[in-house]
């Protein structure tokens, strides 16, 4: 059953919904995933993502992932958890820059202890909105960066 959380949603528009992925999601959230990639990872080419698809496929399958969805039922973005790393979060790009990436990212820090994830080091974007809701860079390598986040006490 959807959770409805106006408290949390309401955002231009009206109240959104965040909901537990459904299987007959798998394709839209699999474009996300794609687009996204693509877009924010200019400096990896392009088949690379392509070849990740059956990979990934699988693995959102394995993970614990919301939807948000719009009024009209559309997709608009998602995040991925396994345990307590986030393994993704995407947003559709007609969608972005709305507030959706931090009201997933929000729904998901309210229901955790604690957070961690891997940005690529390019993807100043990236890690710059992590910063922005209380991830810290923990480690960092020529290619990659990662961030935790614990709930306060």
């Amino acid at each position: 059953m959807p959770i409805f959380y106006p408290g949390i949603l309401a955002t231009k528009g009206g109240p959104k919904m965040i909901r537990k992925m459904h299987p007959d999601d798998l394709d839209t959230i699999m474009e996300i995933w794609l687009v996204g990639n693509l877009d924010a990872h200019a400096f990896i080419g392009a088949q690379y993502w392509r070849d990740q698809l059956p990979a990934v496929r699988t693995a959102i399958q394995a993970a614990t992932v919301y939807c948000y969805l719009l009024p009209n039922g559309t997709i608009a973005g998602f995040v991925g958890l396994t345990g307590d790393y986030l393994a993704g979060l995407f947003v559709a790009r007609q969608y972005r820059q709305q507030g959706i990436g931090g009201q997933l990212l929000t729904f998901v820090q309210r229901r955790s202890q604690k957070l961690a994830l891997d940005a690529y080091r390019q993807n100043q974007r990236a890690v710059s909105f992590y910063q922005r809701h209380g991830f810290t860079i923990s480690q960092q390598d020529q290619a990659s960066v990662h961030l935790i986040w614990a709930a306060p006490e």
